[in-house]
C-alpha cells in the first residue's frame, strides 16, 4: 500500500515538473438518407452553403481513457480503449470524453476516472497531463485535420470552493502546456464582437471547417458548482477562457444562458446501473437543438440507438465500443450531419487537404 501511494505521489510531482517545462460504408460513413428538417428561426447560420463545424458528425468514445481492470470485471467497466492517438488513427475518433478527479496530495494533477468503484481505477494514461501529452505527436503530425473536441467532465469530490478554482486553473494549465493556446478554439474566437455566443452564431454562424483545421475545442461538462465557478471566474484569463460550457437543455430558450451552445445528452444512472444510452425520449429535442444551430452529443452502446442518434443530427455520437462504427470509409471518419449539412456537403471535404 505504501509503495502504491508513493508511486502516485511521485507520478503527480513528475507531471508537475514536466508541465512547468514545457465505416467501409457503415453506420458513420456519411452516406445516410437525407433526413434534414426545415430549420426553425433562431441560431441558424446565415449562409447554409458554407461548410461549418456544426455540419460535421464525429465519432466519439465514452470515457475515452478507460482501461479494464483485470481483477474487477463488472459489466459497466468491461471495456478498454486504445491510446488516444490510436483511437484517432485507427478508429477515426474525433471527439473524446474525459472525467477528471483531483489529486488530494500535490493538488497539481487531475486523474481520469469515472467513479470511486475499484474497477474504475485503471486508465490508459495516468493523468490529464499525460493523456494530452501522449496525444500531442498525433496532433503535430495531423495539423490539417478537422476540429477535434474534448468533453471534460469532473468529479471534484474533495473540492472546497477555493480548491475548485485552483483545479479549474490546472485544467486549463494542462491544455496550454500540451496543446498550446494557438491550437484551441476558444469561446472568444466564436463570440467576436457579439455580446453572447448565441448572438454570434445567430449572426455569423459557427466557424468554418477550414478556419478550424488543426484546432481543438474543449467543453466543460458540468451543471453544478464547477460550471458556476468557471462562468464567474472565467479560467486563467476571463476574456480568453479555453472551455465552452455544456448547457441545460431545459433552459435552451432562456435568454439568460446566452453562452450555452453545447448540449450533452448522457445516460442517467439513477435506475438500471448498466444502462448506458441517451434517453430515447430526448431524440426529438436533440434534433430540434441541432437544427437550431446548437452542438449536440449523445451516447449509446446499441447499434440501433447509434443509428437513431446519428439520424437526429447529433454532432458527436459516443460509445464504449468504437468497433460499432465500422471501418473508416474512404471519405474519412467525419460524416456530414444529416440535419444541418448543406446540399453539396461531401464527407471528403472534412479530410486533411494535403
Amino acid at each position: 500500500m505504501r509503495r502504491a501511494l508513493l508511486f502516485v505521489i511521485l507520478a503527480a510531482l513528475g507531471c508537475q515538473s514536466e508541465m512547468s517545462n514545457m465505416m467501409q460504408d457503415g453506420p458513420m460513413d456519411g452516406g445516410e438518407p437525407d433526413a434534414r428538417v426545415e430549420m426553425p428561426d433562431g441560431m441558424v447560420p446565415p449562409d447554409p452553403n458554407a461548410l461549418r463545424i456544426n455540419h460535421m458528425q464525429l465519432r466519439a468514445t465514452t470515457n475515452s481513457y478507460h482501461q479494464q481492470d483485470t481483477e474487477e470485471d463488472p459489466e459497466l467497466f468491461a471495456y478498454t480503449h486504445l491510446p488516444l492517438a490510436e483511437q484517432a488513427a485507427e478508429q477515426g475518433i474525433r471527439f473524446f470524453d474525459f472525467d477528471l478527479w483531483p489529486d488530494r496530495w500535490s493538488g497539481r494533477s487531475l486523474y481520469p476516472r469515472v467513479t470511486d468503484h475499484p474497477a474504475d481505477n485503471a486508465a490508459i494514461c495516468l493523468t490529464w497531463f499525460r493523456c494530452l501529452s501522449n496525444f500531442r505527436p498525433w496532433v503535430e503530425a495531423n495539423d490539417d485535420q478537422a476540429l477535434v473536441v474534448f468533453l471534460v467532465g469532473e468529479a471534484w469530490l474533495f473540492a472546497t470552493s477555493p480548491g475548485l478554482h485552483f483545479q479549474l486553473d490546472v485544467l486549463e494549465d494542462v491544455i496550454l502546456a500540451t496543446v498550446g493556446r494557438e491550437r484551441v478554439l476558444k469561446p472568444a474566437d466564436v463570440r467576436g464582437e457579439h455580446p453572447t455566443l448565441r448572438d454570434a452564431i445567430r449572426a455569423d454562424g459557427w466557424p468554418t471547417v477550414e478556419a478550424t483545421r488543426g484546432r481543438f475545442m474543449f467543453v466543460l461538462n458540468n451543471r453544478a458548482l464547477a460550471r458556476e465557478r468557471y462562468i464567474e471566474r472565467g479560467g486563467l484569463d476571463p476574456d480568453e477562457r479555453l472551455l465552452f460550457i455544456v448547457g441545460d437543455p431545459d433552459r435552451a430558450e432562456d435568454p439568460e444562458t446566452g453562452d450555452e451552445v453545447v448540449f450533452a445528452f448522457e445516460p442517467e444512472f439513477d435506475g438500471d446501473p448498466w444502462y448506458y444510452d441517451t434517453d430515447p425520449d430526448d431524440l426529438e429535442r436533440m434534433q430540434a437543438l441541432s437544427a437550431a444551430g446548437f452542438l449536440v452529443y449523445g451516447t449509446s452502446d446499441d447499434p440501433a440507438m447509434i443509428a437513431d442518434l446519428r439520424a437526429t443530427g447529433a454532432h458527436a455520437v459516443g460509445t464504449r465500443f468504437p468497433a460499432l462504427f465500422g471501418e473508416i470509409p474512404p471519405s474519412g471518419p467525419v460524416a456530414c450531419n444529416p440535419i444541418t449539412r448543406p446540399d453539396d456537403c461531401d464527407p471528403a471535404d472534412f479530410q486533411p487537404r494535403r
